[in-house]
């Protein structure tokens, strides 16, 4: 069994009113600007339908240039989908089956995340042009051992600590849907990360009863934390200290179900949402800097 540990920043600031012009024309300089959101999110750059196998996509995660990796919620296979081409052009396996919610490529491995919080970990084949579905090499599995009936289904990468992500989709035991754990690559150990409260979401314009995660990313030029919902229809935007900084409502005729969420190295978003009924989707939004 890990031990968890409660990873809490917090940052306190204080300053008291001057009569001196000065100071106050110097304070509200330093004052940190409104958030911008970089993107548009009612306009998608490119919205392209993936296929039949794909229309329960649950997660995908940047792979190489023009190349995702997607998986889906039944099946352990993981989809290597190109963003030129439009289409799948490779498949590999690392299990049976089980309900598969996130996935992210780190350091030249694939790490799949369970919804139980168990993680997988194997290295991708290399690229071909096969049509079956190949194995993946070097297959493990880590127990992260959360707190009993706790659901995870939002895998992310935070490169400054080398953790992965783990968003609570439901709380259970000591756990919280509000919460945010990491499991720690070097060390293999899992931390209680960040975790939001009832009042910081009802100030963002969210209800509480209505945040259950489905995704997470980390921003790779900003840093920052990008949460998505799809029983809520939202996007959430954090620092590393649990402070909301953007809270934006999705329009649930472009998002059906959003699921997975990642960006390229240069900042441009991806959004998956599965068919809800129809075919599953990835969305492309350009990174206005």
């Amino acid at each position: 069994m890990h031990r968890f540990y409660l990873g809490l920043a917090l940052l306190l600031a204080g300053c008291g009113g001057s009569s001196n012009k000065t100071e106050q024309q110097t304070e509200a300089a330093t004052r940190a600007a409104p958030f911008t959101l970089p993107y548009t999110l009612n306009q998608p750059d490119h919205n392209t339908t993936l296929p039949k196998k794909l229309k329960e996509v649950s997660g995908l995660t940047y792979y190489k240039a023009d190349k995702l990796l997607c998986v889906q919620d039944e099946e352990a296979v993981v989809y290597v989908y190109d963003t030129k081409k439009k289409q799948v052009v490779q498949e590999f396996g690392f299990g049976g089956f089980g309900d598969y919610e996130g996935i992210e490529y780190v350091d030249d491995e694939v790490y799949v995340l369970q919804s139980n919080g168990d993680l997988f970990r194997f290295t991708p084949p290399a690229d071909t042009d096969a049509i079956e579905t190949e194995v993946a090499s070097n297959i493990r599995r880590t127990k992260t051992d959360l707190p009993e009936k706790t659901e995870v289904e939002g895998l992310g990468y935070e490169p400054k600590t080398k953790r992965l992500l783990l968003a609570v989709k439901n709380g259970g035991g000591a756990s919280s849907d509000k919460t945010v754990y990491s499991f720690d690559l070097r060390n293999r150990a899992v931390f209680k990360d960040m975790q939001l409260n009832d009042e910081q979401l009802t100030g963002a314009g969210i209800d509480p009863k209505s945040w259950k995660p489905s995704g997470i990313a980390v921003h790779p030029i900003t840093g920052e934390w990008y949460i998505l919902t799809s029983a809520g229809k939202r996007l959430l935007i954090t620092n590393r200290q649990a402070k909301i900084l953007y809270s934006e409502p999705l329009d649930p005729k472009l998002f059906r179900q959003p699921e997975g969420i990642c960006f390229a190295p240069n900042g441009d978003l991806f959004i998956a949402s599965e068919g809800d009924g129809k075919k599953g989707y990835i969305m492309q939004f350009t990174y206005k800097k």
